[in-house]
């Protein structure tokens, strides 16, 4: 686990890896560290890729048709540019994401994507990622580690309330906005989940995240991650913690709650957790569109 601990340590210095094809995640070739920054510079670089061949579906499957679905009442206005732009973007996504599967529906289109993140790893990242075809929408994805024999959801650390989808960036600084480089989104997605794996492995969330709200500090933060508020360039311990331990923590965990979360649980829904486990066919995306801007 030397490459975990080294892109862990060179995230925790604002130094970002390279994502090669498949989601493997390798540290950065040189390391240049800035002198302060947030989440918003969660860019990554990418090894050049051979140059794109024609679409082909998975290996031994065959790329999913459009189907439209069920008359189910009004339509969602469609961005037919936007529909062509991320068509036109499957190429780029199956050479770097093979055996990528893809599902057309009238509002959208749902893609199945895995992350190697480490070789010799033993488990893969798993991504259904909801790509709408309307700016207003936000765009969502589930993560779970997988194997031949079992499907865990990866979170709750860094998901969205209630519906547990990926969180890996401050949709307010714009790190990714809807009509940017789908290869892009789940390069920042194999981060996410790397992540993920060097806090099941190492303990800890390495680099930069944003938590804002005190009671989720307190109930997630580990003394040696980075703050999560504005001054996130250090530690918990050194930053918020002794305000929010001073603070009235009934009201604030009220707040968070029943305020911020709506009862702050997350999980993936029930129809996300089924096609997951069967890999049949995808829910209708009409029932996921929540009227978000990123």
């Amino acid at each position: 686990m030397t490459i975990l601990r080294e892109v862990g340590a060179q995230l925790d210095h604002d130094c970002y890896p390279r994502i090669h094809d498949g989601g493997v995640v390798l540290p950065a070739a040189a390391v240049s560290c800035s002198t302060r920054s947030k989440e918003k510079t969660n860019v990554t670089s990418r090894q050049r890729r051979s140059t794109t061949r024609p679409w082909q579906g998975p290996s031994g499957r065959q790329r999913q048709a459009y189907r439209p679905r069920p008359a189910r009442g009004a339509t969602p206005v469609v961005c037919s540019g936007l529909q062509k732009q991320y068509e036109a973007e499957l190429d780029a996504v199956q050479e770097a994401y093979p055996d990528t599967e893809c599902w057309h529906e009238i509002e959208g289109m749902w893609l199945l994507t895995e992350s190697t993140l480490l070789h010799g790893l033993g488990k893969k990242a798993t991504f259904l990622t909801m790509l709408p075809y309307n700016k207003k929408f936000a765009v969502k994805s589930w993560c779970f580690w997988t194997t031949p024999i079992f499907v865990d959801w990866i979170g709750p650390r860094h998901t969205n309330f209630p519906d547990g989808s990926i969180c890996a960036f401050e949709p307010r600084d714009k790190t990714w906005i809807s009509g940017d480089s789908i290869v892009k989104l789940l390069d920042l997605y194999s981060l996410w989940a790397f992540r993920h794996l060097h806090l099941e492995i190492c303990g800890r969330w390495p680099g930069y995240q944003s938590v804002r709200h005190p009671y989720e500090r307190l109930t997630e933060l580990r003394d040696d991650e980075h703050c999560g508020c504005a001054h996130s360039d250090r530690m918990y311990a050194d930053c918020c913690k002794k305000r929010d331990l001073a603070r009235d923590k009934t009201a604030d965990a009220r707040d968070f709650l029943l305020n911020i979360t709506e009862g702050g649980l997350r999980e993936p829904p029930k129809d996300i957790l089924k096609f997951i486990r069967h890999r049949e066919e995808p829910p209708p995306i009409i029932n996921f569109l929540s009227q978000v801007c990123l």
